[in-house]
């Protein structure tokens, strides 16, 4: 699954850096067990300096339909600060927890998208070898059916852009 769509994608793969990710995930989600990471993806617009940093866990479940997880879609170039869900220049483009459920035969998924509550973005690094964020968050997030959860919890992302 791609974040982003791209007009060039012919020209997307030139010069692409090689790519290595280093990150952890630990949050509480209400009515569930705590979310470990287990697989951290990291892509980035070709056209823009918007990247996507995915956290996905439950990855080892043996019918593959529990996975969990949590997407945020920013600027690379975000600055260190408290941001409000509800401010109109919250700098995420996407910020939502999402799982996967099961209809007998069938696999879906559920996005509890961030409408309140508050992101605190450490930036240690950001140039083009090395993306360090810490990333706290404590958001309501509510999916399609008007369903609500508490996601609270702090992710560190270190993504390394070695030149070929």
């Amino acid at each position: 699954m791609s974040f982003f769509k791209s007009k060039n994608a012919g020209l997307a793969n030139t010069a692409e850096p090689i790519i290595t990710v280093s990150a952890e995930t630990l949050a509480s989600v209400s009515g569930r067990v705590k979310l470990e990471s287990q697989i951290v993806e990291y892509e980035a617009d070709p056209t823009s300096n918007q990247i996507a940093l995915v956290t996905r866990a439950n990855t080892q479940d043996y019918s593959h339909r529990s996975k969990k997880g949590l997407v945020l879609v920013f600027d690379k170039n975000i600055k260190s600060d408290t941001y409000s869900v509800t401010d109109p220049d919250f700098p995420f483009y996407d910020a939502y927890y999402f799982e996967m459920g099961t209809i007998p035969g069938f696999t879906t998924s559920s996005t509890y998208t961030a409408k309140s509550g508050t992101f605190t973005v450490e930036v240690i690094d950001a140039t083009s070898e090395k993306l360090h964020y810490q990333i706290g968050f404590d958001f309501k997030g509510v999916n399609e059916r008007n369903q609500e959860l508490k996601i609270a919890g702090k992710s560190t992302y270190i993504v390394l852009l070695q030149p070929r």
